[in-house]
């Protein structure tokens, strides 16, 4: 008897455990898309208008007085997002990087490192984001394109005397970038009403 009851309780602390484990790595829906938000600003406008059929290029820093700086992306959010997913949406890039604005009392750009792409390997790109902090300011910086060496061709053909130092970089050609957090739960919870109420409108337009 002591057995059987022992087993029993065994299982049942079995069957807890992986329900809870289930409903604690169960995937998390996504929240809107941040980028389209009332109030976002970008550098690149083209690249937060919702649009893939648009391309807009990235620009390059105009205080930046290195022979060959990186083209970027600033995108700009009315208040600060947990960000947890970007996607990029581009025909020329081949490696990029991703910073995020801590938001230092003491510098008005406190960027910091959250993700590198060293190859890109398709389009669209699904980047994963573990930045602990929340931000309103996102800056993709374009490191290499497709379009270099013909940019450093160029580049070399109308400077002859510049040919060791040809090494323009071109600019990102961005389609759209998407940035995303998690649903809250409160607004799971809102959307779960919302549906039950127009099933049950439905339910009744249906007994008519």
């Amino acid at each position: 008897m002591i057995y059987r009851f022992t087993s029993f309780f065994t299982m049942l602390c079995l069957s807890a455990t992986l329900i809870g484990c289930s409903a604690l790595f169960s995937e998390q829906e996504w929240s809107e898309n941040y980028a389209l938000m009332e109030g976002v600003q970008s550098t690149t406008p083209q690249a937060i208008d919702g649009k893939v059929s648009t391309i807009g290029e990235a620009v390059f820093p105009a205080e930046v007085a290195a022979m060959s700086p990186a083209s970027e992306v600033i995108i700009t959010l009315p208040e600060k997002k947990l960000i947890r997913r970007i996607v990029v949406h581009s025909d020329n890039l081949l490696e990029f990087d991703i910073h995020m604005d801590k938001g230092s009392l003491t510098s008005n750009r406190d960027w910091a490192l959250v993700k590198e792409v060293k190859s890109v390997k398709s389009n669209p790109m699904q980047l994963s984001i573990l930045a602990p902090f929340p931000t309103n300011r996102v800056r993709l910086r374009v490191l290499q394109t497709k379009d270099d060496a013909l940019k450093a061709r160029e580049f070399g053909s109308r400077n002859p005397g510049y040919r060791r130092m040809s090494n323009r970089r071109a600019a990102g050609k961005i389609r759209e970038i998407e940035l995303y957090g998690y649903k809250t739960a409160e607004q799971v919870a809102a959307e779960d009403a919302s549906e039950s109420r127009e099933k049950e409108l439905d339910d009744l337009l249906d007994l008519e």
